[in-house]
C-alpha cells in the first residue's frame, strides 16, 4: 500500500490500525527504554483498578519487574517484555 502523504488512519479502519500498532509494539526489540515505558504504563493503568486491591497489584508489578531485572539472555528479556505488553493490551488481564 502506498502512502501518499496521508495519515495511516485514512487507509486503515481503526481496528486494523490498532492491530498494526499492537503487533509492531509487541514485536519491538528489548531496550531499556521499552522496559521502563512498559513499567510506567502498567503502574499508571493500575491507578484505575476497580475490582482488585491496588496495593496488591502495584506490589505484584514491582516484584515481577525486579525478578526479571537480572535476565541476561536477550530472548528471555524479549519474552518477558512481550508478556508484559500482552498483559497491558488485554486490559491488565481483565482487571480493568
Amino acid at each position: 500500500m502506498v502512502n501518499m502523504g496521508k495519515p495511516l488512519s485514512v487507509f486503515c479502519p481503526s481496528s486494523l490500525l490498532q492491530f498494526i500498532l499492537v503487533r509492531s509494539s509487541s514485536m519491538a526489540a528489548w531496550t531499556r527504554e521499552a522496559v521502563l515505558n512498559l513499567y510506567r504504563t502498567l503502574l499508571r493503568q493500575g491507578r484505575g483498578l476497580r475490582y482488585t486491591d491496588r496495593d496488591f497489584y502495584l506490589t505484584s508489578i514491582r516484584k515481577e519487574f525486579r525478578k526479571n531485572q537480572y535476565l541476561e539472555r536477550l530472548e528471555d528479556k524479549e519474552r518477558q517484555l512481550e508478556k508484559g505488553q500482552a498483559f497491558l493490551h488485554t486490559k491488565l488481564g481483565g482487571l480493568v
